[in-house]
């Protein structure tokens, strides 16, 4: 347990030098949530809606702060919004190559340190 808590002290004070990690940290605990929920969705091959995300983070921050997040997400080039075939009105969200390649590459270095 004391390698965990090491670990985890060490990596949540450290400087990251992995941008898409700097910002999904940045925010609070959504922040936080919405990346490892939009990485588990995409590695479970599914579609998260942007409204499935915002009810699910409601009880950390509010509508328009998650949806402006979600925005400074796209821009940045961290999160990509795709239009819905069926629904041109609804948005689907998922990681973009560089989140996942450096959640990758920080679950690797996690798993290396805690095990």
């Amino acid at each position: 347990m004391t390698k965990l808590a090491n670990f985890l002290i060490s990596d949540l004070s450290g400087d990251w030098s992995k941008p898409s990690i700097k910002f999904f940290r940045s925010n609070g605990s959504y922040g936080y949530i919405l990346w490892l929920t939009i990485i588990d969705t995409n590695f479970k091959k599914k579609s998260m809606g942007i409204e499935t995300i915002v009810t699910q983070l409601e009880k950390y921050a509010s509508r328009r702060t998650i949806i402006d997040f979600i925005s400074k997400g796209v821009d940045a080039g961290f999160i990509i919004k795709i239009n819905s075939n069926k629904d041109r009105r609804k948005f689907y969200i998922e990681p973009s190559r560089v989140t996942i390649k450096e959640y990758t590459e920080w679950s690797d270095e996690f798993i290396k340190n805690v095990t």
